[in-house]
């Protein structure tokens, strides 16, 4: 079993910045207008809420996700997920890019995007951020390659086990023995080589008729 964990020390800081900082913002947003107003009761509300769910975690195993040959487990902020490998779609990196004035990038945030089949047709998507866990960048996508390539292996476990049952019925046990038949050539090649090289009988030059003597 393989396991992800989140770094306690950043779910305490993000939580607080979610509990104290994000409804400050909040209320400085209530002086621009009717948007600053909207905005600024998204941010009193959203802020605390969110805030919840990283503190609670901190109370607990800590574990963000945990994966094996046959399966993989989700704990992400909220509810936790159990998927078989063939339940899911894609795992991907999905990138959230902060802007100034709407042009200006000043922060990325990644995260582990895992898509599932949520209804048999519609995708769903979980998301473990880069930025809570206790791990690296290059560590957190050493894992992901290795979750991908048990992902691919399950899908192409699946496909095989899927081949139509007519098909199978053709490949029917035969007694054809190439070891056998290879036996066989190679011993004629080399009764062939051996007559090959066997070194030619002096013959005597067929006789004509003439005239002349007869010799003795």
């Amino acid at each position: 079993m393989t396991t992800l964990y989140y770094s306690r020390e950043k779910l305490v800081l993000s939580g607080a910045l979610l509990l104290f900082f994000v409804p400050v913002v909040g209320l400085g947003c209530f002086f621009f207008g009717p948007f600053g107003m909207v905005l600024g009761a998204i941010l009193l509300v959203g802020g605390p809420l969110m805030s919840i769910g990283r503190l609670a975690r901190v109370f607990g195993d800590l574990r963000a996700v945990e994966y094996d040959e046959r399966q993989i487990t989700l704990y992400p902020i909220g509810a936790q997920r159990r998927l078989d490998w063939r339940q899911v779609a894609s795992i991907e990196v999905e990138t959230l890019t902060q802007y100034i004035y709407g042009f200006i990038p000043v922060n990325r945030q990644h995260s582990i995007q895992i898509s599932h089949a949520a209804d048999g047709r519609r995708l769903s998507s979980i998301n473990i951020p880069f930025n809570l866990l206790n791990a690296d960048k290059a560590a957190i996508m050493a894992r992901m390659t290795h979750m991908e390539m048990l992902r691919s292996r399950a899908g192409e476990a699946a496909a095989g086990r899927a081949v139509p049952q007519g098909m199978a019925d053709e490949a029917e046990p035969s007694d054809f023995d190439a070891d056998a038949v290879m036996a066989r050539y190679l011993a004629r090649r080399g009764e062939q080589q051996a007559q090959a090289e066997e070194p030619a009988r002096p013959q005597m030059p067929p006789r004509v008729a003439g005239f002349g003597r007869k010799r003795a």
